[in-house]
């Protein structure tokens, strides 16, 4: 891996080149870089003197086997399960090596800049809200290595609040829940409320609510739902609502409504769907819209949905979608609209066409092609006026020394990516996001701070596999 600190670096570390303070180190020497003169290769940043020697001769490999390799790493993806890597190693310890925190120094062009250390060991699948003043991140999952990712990677049971407008972190006191990748998150607008999730191959069923103001966890009443991970969830601003998710032998398509005024739980009406996990989910002011998701038993995606009324503890089914069902893809509530873009099958592999709902016209609209690639678990924020997607798994490419080639020879699937884009409904059009010098990454948390986007962790590959702890600010 790249040679480097999680955090500002040791004292007197000084680029050799320049002479400027720097958290980096070439991947083959241990030469402290600095940003101008680290050179990004396939294993990691080195230094002008080790980047131009030739990489190793790759054997052939056939597409066959390309092929087949690609559909086993998708595969992975809907096990109910997402993996992490680890930070500082001191503190707190971490189960597996991070992905080093490189940082990205005056690369961001003016739009993208650094935060400061977590000190958190590196995660994806973690819960994350924005509570208005800060992004609070608790639990997800922790893996690096050849293996990852895999559902019986290590889990996390702590957590942090960052303050944008203090570039600082502070940790979270211990929470009562064990450790998990959460399966349900939402912000009540005084606590952050997780719910059910998986550890390993455990899934659970208990939930427990954040006080950031008081720094307090409390557990939640026990739910009548039977433990499950992938839930589609939303805040009706007096309600947390479940429905869905599965476990390794079934799909669910029950569900229950949390009153936290009252610790109180209740039955969902029936729905007119089938049961699934991993749907994308939105509260429209009067009903939850639930759409697609996965069969896990049956190995196959859904494009159907249907939305649920409270006041009446009644279903509707919604229009058709001119979208095929997908996993992970990048969605926001407009305010107006429920818009879904990218993810990916089993059988199709990665998509890069989206469309928007409309619950009050009860109509789809196709979104004009994006420019960027196909993908599927990027970070995705909505401004108040775009949606935003940054990184995300992509498609691994051609073979012949393409990028199949390069993760194959990492020992890994995986082909994170590190570009974005934003999409404007007033307009309907696509704008690139401007280039930053940032590991590739997918599954990351991400939050709108009201100015900018709020970016930490994920799933990166320098080496091998490994979890991030190193966290960006996007501003447009």
């Amino acid at each position: 891996m790249e040679g480097a600190t999680n955090g500002a670096g040791p004292a007197g570390l000084t680029c050799q080149r320049h002479g400027e303070p720097t958290r980096i180190t070439c991947v083959t020497c241990d030469i402290p870089i600095c940003p101008a003169c680290a050179i990004r290769t396939q294993v990691g940043l080195k230094c002008p003197d080790h980047a131009s020697k030739p990489a190793a001769p790759r054997k052939p490999r056939s597409q066959a086997l390309g092929g087949l390799l690609i559909l086993v790493a998708i595969a992975g993806f809907i096990q109910l399960a997402r993996s992490t890597g680890r930070g500082d190693p001191a503190t707190p310890p971490c189960p597996t090596e991070t992905a080093p925190d490189v940082g990205i120094g005056t690369g961001g062009g003016g739009h993208w800049t650094d935060l400061s250390p977590a000190g958190l060991c590196g995660r994806y699948g973690a819960a994350v809200v924005w509570t208005g003043t800060q992004m609070v991140i608790w639990g997800g999952e922790n893996c690096a290595g050849s293996a990852c990712p895999t559902f019986r990677a290590p889990h996390l049971a702590d957590g942090a609040a960052y303050t944008p407008t203090a570039d600082a972190w502070r940790k979270l006191a211990k929470s009562p829940l064990s450790a998990r990748a959460p399966a349900s998150t939402v912000w009540t607008g005084t606590e952050m409320i997780v719910w059910g999730g998986v550890a390993a191959e455990a899934f659970l069923a208990d939930g427990a609510a954040y006080d950031p103001a008081k720094d307090r966890w409390r557990p939640v009443a026990p739910s009548p739902l039977a433990a499950r991970n992938g839930v589609m969830s939303a805040w009706t601003g007096s309600e947390l609502m479940i429905w869905g998710g599965g476990d390794l032998e079934t799909n669910f398509a029950d569900g229950a409504a949390y009153n936290p005024g009252t610790d109180q739980w209740r039955r969902l009406g029936d729905a007119p769907l089938a049961g699934r996990s991993g749907g994308v989910s939105a509260w429209t002011g009067s009903e939850m819209v639930v759409w697609g998701g996965v069969d896990l038993i049956g190995g196959r995606e859904l494009s159907d949905g249907a939305a649920y009324e409270p006041g009446t503890n009644r279903w509707r089914t919604i229009a058709a979608s001119p979208l095929g069902g997908s996993d992970d893809p990048a969605t926001v509530w407009t305010g107006k609209e429920l818009i879904v873009w990218g993810g990916n099958t089993v059988d199709a592999g990665f998509f890069d066409d989206g469309a928007a709902y409309d619950p009050i016209a009860d109509r789809w609209r196709r979104l004009p092609d994006a420019p960027v690639t196909a993908r599927t678990a990027p970070a995705t924020v909505w401004t108040g006026r775009e949606m935003v997607i940054w990184g995300g798994i992509g498609v691994p490419g051609a073979i012949d020394d393409g990028p199949l080639d390069r993760i194959i020879e990492r020992r890994t699937l995986l082909n994170p990516l590190d570009d974005g884009a934003a999409y404007d409904p007033a307009t309907d059009r696509w704008r690139s996001l401007e280039d930053v010098p940032l590991l590739a990454r997918g599954f990351p948390m991400a939050v709108w701070d009201g100015e900018g986007m709020v970016m930490w962790g994920g799933l990166v590959v320098v080496s091998s596999p490994a979890s991030s702890s190193e966290g960006v600010r996007y501003t447009p």
